[in-house]
């Protein structure tokens, strides 16, 4: 009989505890709810804040990631290196860099021997913002204040805010996070700029953004969501890079029409509302064949085919097995064309995705070489 007790009052004890952790659990979801930013209703104009001016041509920045350490030769060929990536490890704010940056600091020290800027870059494709990150301001503020500190213990000379829309395979997930970019992106970017400058002093540390070649991520044939409002958050922003890139596959991947044609990203972009002056055009270091892992290196392409003319765009290969495919590429007559058309538009200049892509640049395909002779004349 007495066993039957002990084991009766373990067992209220256990519902008990059960029963209090669960109330608390939903104390915790109803205060987070009830702290959950509503979406943003403001609308910022030149009036609100004004970045310091952007000289036409004087900006030359190139992604790195997994800890790519660049050449002292690759270093005279750039203005600036975007360190990828910075992201949140949870949604109270607090931040992780992505695997390899081991040699972080080598990294950055090596771009200020060279006189080029160092830029921590947050986020990226596959990281997912969400609203309990950004839409909740204890957590949102601890993130920004994260930031900071990372960029002056690292000695970062500024911050790209690389924020993405996401696919997921659960759609009501993936509206859910895509969302956050509508409710919360400027909310973010004004009290990113203003914590910024309170740290550092105005114009002292550079702040831009990396945004899709368009606006808009469809959940279906009817249902669009995940574009960035058109608030005018880019009057925060020193400049706005353009991901021209992965528009389409194969050869139409990053064509020079999608950039600067009549219905092209940087038209698209101006029209939206981002000025002309704050314009930063992309170009792949890479070619496109399919989503996923069907993609290839610039410089595996080279080395494919040592002879491929300058204008070829793409070629066919058979990768893994999985069949014989176009994939589509920028090579130096492409990219020498889009830096030119840029340079016609007073545009600051250009970015490219990523470095580690690219062949040396003494080799006379080297898209970073062409870049750069273009980007100096």
């Amino acid at each position: 009989m007495i066993k039957i007790a002990i084991i009766t009052l373990l067992t209220l004890l256990i519902a008990a505890y059960s029963l209090n952790r669960q109330a608390k659990t939903t104390r915790t979801q109803a205060a987070i709810q009830l702290e959950m930013d509503a979406p943003s209703t403001f609308v910022a104009t030149v009036s609100d804040y004004q970045t310091n001016p952007v000289a036409p041509n004087s900006v030359m920045i190139g992604y790195l990631i997994d800890g790519y350490k660049p050449t002292d030769a690759q270093f005279k060929k750039m203005t600036h290196v975007a360190i990828s990536f910075l992201r949140a490890s949870d949604s109270t704010g607090e931040v992780i860099m992505t695997s390899g940056w081991e040699n972080l600091d080598e990294v950055v020290a090596a771009a200020h021997v060279n006189n080029v800027k160092a830029i921590i870059s947050f986020g990226g494709g596959e990281f997912k913002v969400t609203s309990g990150l950004m839409g909740v301001k204890a957590n949102r503020q601890n993130l920004i204040k994260n930031i900071l500190g990372f960029m002056k213990k690292h000695n970062f000379d500024g911050f790209d805010c690389d924020w993405e829309p996401s696919w997921v395979d659960d759609k009501v997930e993936m509206e859910a996070i895509n969302n956050a970019i509508t409710h919360h992106y400027i909310t973010f970017i004004k009290e990113f700029r203003e914590a910024l400058d309170a740290e550092f002093g105005k114009g002292n540390r550079t702040f831009t953004a990396a945004i899709l070649n368009g606006n808009s991520i469809w959940y279906s044939a009817q249902k669009q969501i995940a574009h960035f409002p058109k608030n005018g958050w880019w009057n925060y922003l020193d400049w706005v890079a353009l991901m021209n890139y992965d528009n389409d596959l194969g050869s139409k991947h990053a064509t020079f029409e999608s950039v600067f044609g009549a219905k092209g990203s940087v038209a698209y972009w101006i029209k939206f509302g981002i000025p002309q002056t704050k314009i930063v055009t992309g170009v792949p270091y890479y070619a496109r064949a399919g989503w996923g892992a069907d993609w290839l290196f610039y410089k595996n392409v080279v080395e494919m085919n040592p002879s491929i003319a300058d204008t070829v765009d793409f070629i066919v290969y058979n990768k893994d097995n999985s069949g014989e495919k176009e994939y589509g590429f920028n090579g130096t007559a492409i990219v020498t064309r889009k830096v030119a058309e840029g340079k016609k538009l007073n545009l600051p200049g250009m970015m490219f995705w990523q470095l580690a892509g690219d062949l040396p640049v003494d080799h006379k395909k080297s898209l970073l070489n062409a870049m750069s002779a273009e980007f100096k004349k």
